[in-house]
């Protein structure tokens, strides 16, 4: 009677054991097979970044070529990962503009005026508070640079933000209350024979707006995306048209001589 009471308990014991043991391999083989799809799916979402990526790299290229490329298929080397970029041109201008940098327009053969609006009012890092003059200290105020090109002049203008007695003193032009989403808002009216307008704002980097009735392309809107196994990748870029960098304008536009 012992020996098989002793018997059942080993057989217990060792059912016991057995199920430790293949409790603790199908815990190291799912963590094994974790790994390796969560390996393969980095692998495929690196692949997948890397030819959205060239997609956008492809379209700028193409853009500076003074090609506006249409919807474009493509893969990469492995042919795992496939991807499709194109360009969408728009007349109506929309980008943020760091302070100090540049926006420029293409205004040949416009005749009439350009509306101009900028800082978004929800964004706090555009929308200060207006304490006083100076980098950081108020909303931006923009300078305004047409450029004539049939005799070589440039005009300037300046306008404040909205609503920013703080800053009144500078000599600016006051600017209206933009429509929502925007702060301010002013209409330029264009002088005659302006082939291009340069937009800076100062105090602070703005979302700007230009809209005009007859403008040509302004913005391209760059959409590149790419998917390969389980991942799919999406990526937008806006591109103003080309322009020399802010750093240049007193050389570049300067009346006379420049002298070193």
């Amino acid at each position: 009677m012992r020996n098989t009471v002793l018997q059942g308990q080993i057989g217990l014991i060792l059912l016991v054991i057995m199920g430790v043991v293949v409790a603790l391999v199908m815990s190291v083989a799912s963590r094994s097979l974790s790994d390796t799809v969560l390996s393969r799916q980095e692998r495929e979402s690196s692949a997948a970044f890397s030819v959205a990526e060239t997609g956008i790299e492809n379209a700028m290229n193409a853009l500076r070529q003074g090609q506006i490329p249409g919807v474009t298929d493509f893969t990469d080397s492995s042919g795992l990962v496939t991807g499709q970029y194109g360009v969408e041109p728009t007349s109506q201008f929309a980008l943020f503009i760091k302070e100090g940098e540049t926006a420029q327009l293409d205004l040949a053969g416009l005749v009439g005026d350009v509306t101009i609006a900028w800082t978004r009012i929800a964004d706090s890092s555009e929308n200060r508070a207006c304490t006083s003059e100076g980098s950081g200290n108020a909303p931006a105020a923009i300078e305004l640079m047409s450029l004539q090109e049939a005799d070589s002049t440039a005009a300037f203008a300046y306008y404040n933000p909205y609503n920013c007695a703080n800053v009144a003193s500078n000599g600016f032009a006051n600017s209206d209350d933009g429509d929502d989403p925007y702060r301010s808002e002013i209409v330029y009216d264009v002088p005659p024979g302006t082939t291009a307008l340069r937009i800076k704002p100062l105090y602070s980097g703005a979302t700007i707006s230009a809209t005009a009735a007859g403008l040509s392309n302004q913005l391209y809107l760059i959409q590149s995306k790419a998917s390969g196994g389980d991942a799919r990748k999406e990526i937008e870029v806006r591109r103003g048209i080309d322009a020399p960098p802010s750093i240049f304008d007193y050389a570049i536009f300067s009346a006379g001589t420049v002298v070193k």
